[in-house]
C-alpha cells in the first residue's frame, strides 16, 4: 500500500474536507508514492515520536494536533522545524487527523467516552448539513447519459450510496426563436417534447463543475433547470453525549480511574445526580451554550479558564476539565479504526508529549 492509497482510507475514517478551514489536515511531511512500511498513531508529532517510529518500523506517523501551521516560517534545526528534519533525514510521512476526526460518530470523544467504558454515544452537537438539489428538464432518450455524466461531476452521492437519482415524465414545450439552433423543434413553430425530470444532490461546494456538465451533455442550447439549496441534520458533529447514574464525584473519580489522566479543575455547579455526560476533547468552552442546550448535566473537556469557569458555575453549568491531554486516548482509538481497514502493522505511541508534569 502506498501513502495515496493509505490516505484514501483515512478519508473514508474521517474525510478531510470535514475539517475546519482554519485546520490544516492531510499529508503534510513525506510522499504519497512511498510504500507504507508501518503506522504509528499519536497525539502530537514530537522528536521522540519520529524515533519511536524508527524503533517500530513505521515510516508513517498520524497525530492529531498538526505539526504544520501557517505560522512556521522557516523549517531550522530548532522547535518545529527540528522535527520536520527529523521526519524528512529519515523519510517518513506525517499525515495530520485533526478537526475532521473530531467531527466523526467515532472519533475522538467518543474515543475517550469508550475508554471510560462506554460504548453507544450519539453526538452532542450535530452540524447542519448543507447540499444542494439539482432538478433539470432533459429528452427522455438523453436522459441515461446526462446521468452518467452528472455522476462523474459528483452528483448522486447520498451517505453509502451513489448514483441515486429519481425521474418521472412530463411534456416539455417550446418554440425556437429564427436565431436559435435547436436541437429538436423548427424555428418559429411551438414544439411538444416527451421529457423527463432528472433529480438529484451533490455537494454544494462542486456547484460550478456539476452545472459545467450538465450544460456539456445536455443536448438543448438552453437546458431548463433548478438548483436548489437544502439542509437536513447531519449524523456528524462535535462532542459525544451519553447516559450516565452517579455523581460529579463518582464521574471525576472514573476518568482518573480509567484514563490515567487526573482531572484538572471542577467545577460543580450543585447538579446532584447526574444522568447525561457530555465530552468534547481538547479545548471545548467555546461551544459550551450549545452543549448544554443538548440537556447534559455535566460538560467534560479541555482547557477550561477561571472567567469561563466563573460563569458557568453562575448558570448553573458544571464542568470537567480534564486537560486537553486527555485527547491523547485516541492513539488506541484510531489504531483500532485503522486496523480494521489495512493489513498493515499499526502502533499506538507509548510516548507521552503531554508539556504539563
Amino acid at each position: 500500500m502506498k501513502v495515496k492509497e493509505l490516505m484514501a482510507v483515512l478519508d473514508e475514517i474521517a474525510p478531510f474536507k470535514d475539517s475546519e478551514k482554519w485546520d490544516n489536515t492531510g499529508l503534510l511531511v513525506g510522499n504519497g508514492e512511498d510504500e507504507v512500511t508501518g503506522i504509528l498513531t499519536t497525539l502530537d508529532c514530537a522528536h521522540e515520536t519520529v524515533d519511536e517510529a524508527i524503533e517500530v518500523g513505521a515510516n508513517v506517523i498520524i497525530a492529531h494536533h498538526p505539526l504544520i501551521f501557517p505560522n512556521v516560517n522557516q523549517v531550522v534545526e530548532s522547535g518545529v522545524g527540528a522535527v520536520i528534519r527529523h521526519l524528512i533525514r529519515n523519510d517518513i510521512s506525517l499525515i495530520a487527523m485533526h478537526t475532521n476526526l473530531d467531527h466523526q460518530p467515532e472519533g475522538v470523544s467518543h474515543m475517550i467516552a469508550a475508554v471510560l467504558g462506554v460504548a453507544e454515544t450519539e453526538v452532542l452537537i450535530k452540524h447542519e448539513y448543507f447540499y444542494k438539489k439539482l432538478r433539470v428538464n432533459i429528452p427522455k432518450e438523453n436522459a441515461e447519459q446526462l446521468k452518467q455524466d452528472l455522476v462523474h461531476a459528483g452528483v448522486g452521492h447520498q451517505g453509502d450510496y451513489s448514483e441515486c437519482f429519481f425521474q418521472y415524465p412530463v411534456k416539455g414545450q417550446f418554440r425556437p426563436g429564427y436565431a436559435a439552433d435547436p436541437h429538436i423543434g423548427t424555428q418559429g413553430e411551438l414544439e411538444h417534447v416527451d421529457e423527463y425530470i432528472v433529480e438529484a444532490i451533490f455537494e454544494a461546494a462542486h456547484e460550478k463543475q456539476v452545472i459545467e456538465a450538465l450544460v456539456a451533455s445536455h443536448p438543448y442550447e438552453e437546458p431548463a433547470y433548478d438548483v436548489l439549496t437544502l439542509k437536513k441534520p447531519s449524523d456528524k458533529g462535535l462532542g459525544v453525549k451519553f447516559d450516565y447514574s452517579g455523581t460529579l464525584k463518582d464521574l471525576v473519580s472514573l476518568i482518573g480511574h480509567k484514563t490515567s489522566h487526573p482531572v484538572v479543575n471542577v467545577v460543580d455547579a450543585g447538579s446532584g445526580s447526574i444522568r447525561k455526560v457530555g465530552i468534547i476533547g481538547g479545548s471545548g468552552m467555546s461551544y459550551i451554550n450549545e452543549a448544554f442546550s443538548e440537556g447534559i448535566d455535566v460538560l467534560v473537556t479541555g482547557d477550561v479558564k477561571y472567567h469561563e469557569a466563573y460563569d458557568a458555575k453562575l448558570a448553573g453549568r458544571s464542568l470537567i476539565d480534564a486537560g486537553h491531554y486527555i485527547e491523547a486516548l485516541m492513539a488506541k482509538g484510531l489504531k483500532q479504526l485503522i486496523e480494521q481497514r489495512v493489513d498493515i502493522n499499526v502502533h499506538a505511541t507509548t510516548i507521552s508529549t503531554n508539556p504539563f508534569e
